[in-house]
């Protein structure tokens, strides 16, 4: 019987008006680049971005990237200033993101404007500095000790580190951290999966089916989020017994429970996929340094490594603020509504844990503990059982992440 060939559902309106979108930008982030502009090239995002970042910081406080209407700074005092000061939002004063239609997110992304993130960063904190410290013992560091040695090979193949251990672990490890219950964890494992390029969407166009994706990943977790601190919520009214998961703490203190829903769709979106692009950068690191690969089997030289790798490739190599006045900073004039982008590689020299902007500079900043420990703890426990682990190469870079800098793939050997 002959088979039909099946001609392949059309595309909606808008899906081809997104991918027209999408190819556009695309479009002038390689025009602007193969004019010789530096913030394009690193948007384009298919070479080493070091370079590229040294040539903005050579330029002076302010590079003006005229093509894409932004102006980019590595300067460490003015990047530090742009993150600090109020004056400067995530969002313009019409409460738009810059380019917002030319890169459309999922309508749950977070797009929380400046105040709003700080708001929720002071109510979060004091619960996650206590369920995720970045060296004294918990409950979560136990946690993420076990899925480490469920993920771990046992033979002597090599394997993917990022693929097969820390995308895997760092997905679990969230997932446990919010207390996501069991009939829904394979959804939510999948969406935490997917939703990482979002992150990166933010400035550099995706290709479509990507977009689409991770776009879809994001209203998962944003339907699941509600109905999981109603949950909490519940549990907790009912005086049974104590839970240890972030949300139901959060629930615990007092916080009202829209914003721990605020606070836990960050943490899902921002956390995994920077925490997995950390475990592997760092491993790497050690591995091509004599010495320090065992010495990290001890919870401070982690936690150092750890630090040093946050520093020099952090979870956001792209910041992206707006003014929401006229101002002057670093000898420029800079007009309301303009669009600001720092690069986190001026605070690479900067002393001190955060050093662009402080404890509210970065846009996700509120996942920064949780990186930390899930990081800090799998770098020390595969240090104690992989002690001849070796790297075949160096890391390999998803395509079109030049916010987060995403590990793809890194492959490494027992030894």
């Amino acid at each position: 019987m002959p088979i039909l060939a099946m001609e392949p559902a059309p595309a909606s309106a808008g899906t081809r008006e997104l991918g027209r979108r999408l190819q556009l930008t695309r479009a002038a982030h390689w025009c602007a680049g193969n004019q010789g502009d530096p913030y394009a090239l690193i948007l384009r995002a298919v070479s080493d971005p070091e370079p590229l970042e040294r040539e903005i910081c050579a330029a002076g406080p302010w590079f003006h990237s005229e093509l894409l209407g932004a102006w980019v700074t590595a300067d460490p005092e003015v990047a530090a200033a742009v993150l600090a000061d109020p004056r400067f939002g995530t969002l313009d004063r019409a409460g738009r993101r810059p380019d917002e239609e030319l890169l459309p997110l999922a309508e749950a992304f977070p797009r929380h404007e400046r105040a709003e993130l700080v708001r929720l960063r002071a109510l979060a904190d004091p619960v996650l500095n206590r369920c995720a410290p970045a060296e004294a013992p918990c409950a979560a560091r136990t946690t993420a000790r076990r899925v480490l040695r469920r993920l771990l090979p046992t033979g002597g193949a090599g394997f993917d580190l990022v693929t097969e251990v820390a995308r895997p672990y760092a997905v679990e490890l969230v997932l446990g951290f919010l207390g996501v219950p069991d009939r829904d964890r394979d959804a939510a494992a999948r969406a935490l999966a997917a939703c990482a390029p979002q992150l990166d969407a933010r400035l550099a166009p995706q290709i479509l089916a990507v977009a689409r994706e991770s776009a879809d990943a994001v209203r998962t977790l944003a339907d699941l989020v509600p109905e999981l601190v109603a949950e909490k919520l519940r549990a907790v009214e009912s005086g049974g017994p104590r839970p240890d998961d972030v949300l139901a703490l959060l629930l615990r203190d007092g916080v009202a429970p829209r914003d721990v829903e605020r606070i836990a769709l960050v943490l899902a979106i921002g956390a995994p996929e920077p925490a997995a692009t950390a475990v592997a950068h760092t491993v790497h690191r050690l591995l091509g340094r004599p010495g320090e690969w065992e010495r990290a089997r001890r919870t401070p030289a982690a936690a150092r490594a750890v630090e040093q790798t946050l520093r020099h490739r952090p979870p956001a190599r792209l910041e992206s603020r707006v003014a929401h006045t006229d101002l002057e900073l670093g000898g420029r004039r800079i007009a309301a509504d303009e669009h600001i982008v720092v690069l986190a590689a001026a605070g690479r020299e900067t002393p001190g844990p955060e050093p662009l902007g402080g404890p509210d500079g970065p846009h996700l900043a509120l996942a920064l503990p949780l990186i930390r420990l899930a990081t800090t703890t799998a770098v020390q426990v595969m240090a104690g059982r992989l002690p001849g682990l070796r790297a075949e190469g160096a890391p390999l870079t998803r395509p079109r992440s030049p916010v987060v800098g995403a590990c793809a793939r890194l492959r490494v050997h027992p030894g």
